[in-house]
């Protein structure tokens, strides 16, 4: 292996930009029986879409920043991240999974030290919090929210990226060595096996996602869908968040008052990228407008609220009998295991359902089990 690029706490660094240099990281990983692992992304923040744009991993002595811009298969690296064999540690590992599985990698046999966090009852899980309380180490987070899409990278932002992988190792060891004592390994342990199951899917009505000042009619819903589709092709094709295309006010703007000249809306609106504001663009948005509201008028789409999607809660001595029920186990769990842990074991939406129901659904096992000891402690029937 080559020498590494740099050093940080006497561990060597290597930066990975080379399909070979790829192929010896991965060599030297897949023999490991432990690695840490995190991800930088850019998620429409100053790029189009979910882009990777940094693995690093770490087995606890020497860490690998691998860049993905310039090489061209990553699949032995998924195949590393696969194996069940190899344990791999994650702090919040939620957005790393989804992306990893956008890319086709599954990752198995895992454990999230923000999840042991909350088992502990921590009120904060941010990682440089964690490692200060733990470890005594104080990490610098300046370049947290870098651009990660821009190359080359500077020394900083590959200190910033190695430093967050290099002490996983000892946190997760710290702090499971504490769940053990506190007999709440099955928690953990039924925790990290759920993260395996996330997977990426498309949004389902992305263009009802977006979070808009307020609700929509059934008539501004059926107009913004050709819109929507219309910023996501050009935010597409010049690679930037659809956002910065045409903004959330300026889409608003346009739906409150759909029958305006199209020119008017979009030479005078703020938040409308200027590369937007051309003749055929104007053109093209005045057809689909056009095209959308005579659609509206042949399909009688209204313009008025859409039903509410959820049902309104009922109120009664019984709904009201079995919240109270419920709410005194949650004071229970909170007194014995804390109001940061209690979540994970009884949360509102349970609560919730149960008062409306009478059913108490906890699908989590370690969850149920807890819940229902602590109501036969305090002598209540669910």
């Amino acid at each position: 292996m080559k020498e590494p690029a740099f050093t940080l706490e006497g561990k060597p660094v290597h930066v990975v930009q080379t399909d070979e240099a790829l192929q010896e990281a991965v060599a030297h990983l897949s023999q490991r029986p432990e690695l840490a692992l995190d991800l930088e992304f850019d998620q429409h923040h100053y790029t189009y879409g979910f882009t990777l744009c940094l693995i690093q991993i770490s087995d606890g002595h020497t860490c690998f920043i691998i860049d993905p811009f310039p090489l061209s298969d990553l699949q032995g690296l998924w195949d590393v991240l696969e194996n069940p064999a190899i344990l791999k540690i994650f702090h919040h590992a939620n957005n790393d999974l989804m992306l990893l599985s956008m890319l086709g990698c599954q990752v198995r046999h895992l454990v999230d030290t923000a999840v042991a966090a909350k088992i502990l009852n921590y009120a904060k899980a941010a990682l440089g919090t964690l490692l200060e309380e733990e470890l005594g180490l104080r990490l610098d987070k300046s370049q947290q929210m870098s651009n990660w899409n821009q190359r080359p990278l500077s020394k900083r932002q590959l200190e910033y990226a190695a430093q967050d992988v290099l002490y996983l190792h000892e946190l997760k060891n710290a702090m499971v060595s504490k769940i053990q004592e506190m007999g709440r390994l099955a928690w953990l342990q039924e925790e990290d096996q759920l993260l395996e199951s996330i997977t990426y899917a498309e949004q389902e009505d992305p263009h009802l996602k977006i979070k808009f000042p307020q609700r929509l009619t059934l008539l501004q819903q059926f107009i913004l869908k050709p819109i929507y589709d219309f910023r996501d092709q050009l935010a597409q094709k010049w690679n930037l968040p659809a956002g910065q295309v045409i903004n959330t006010n300026a889409l608003m703007q346009l739906l409150s008052n759909p029958e305006q000249p199209i020119n008017e809306w979009l030479y005078h609106t703020k938040g409308i990228h200027g590369r937007v504001q051309q003749e055929r663009f104007e053109q093209q948005l005045q057809r689909i407008m056009n095209g959308a509201l005579e659609e509206a008028k042949k399909r009688r789409v209204p313009n008025r609220m859409p039903p509410n999607q959820y049902p309104p809660r009922l109120k009664t001595p019984e709904t009201e009998a079995r919240r109270e029920l419920l709410c005194t186990v949650q004071r229970g769990l909170i007194e014995r295991y804390g109001a940061y842990a209690t979540p994970m074991l009884l949360d509102q939406s349970i609560i919730t359902h149960y008062s409306q129901t009478g059913q108490l659904v906890i699908s989590k096992n370690y969850a149920r089990e807890v819940v229902q000891a602590m109501a036969q402690e305090l002598q209540i029937t669910l």
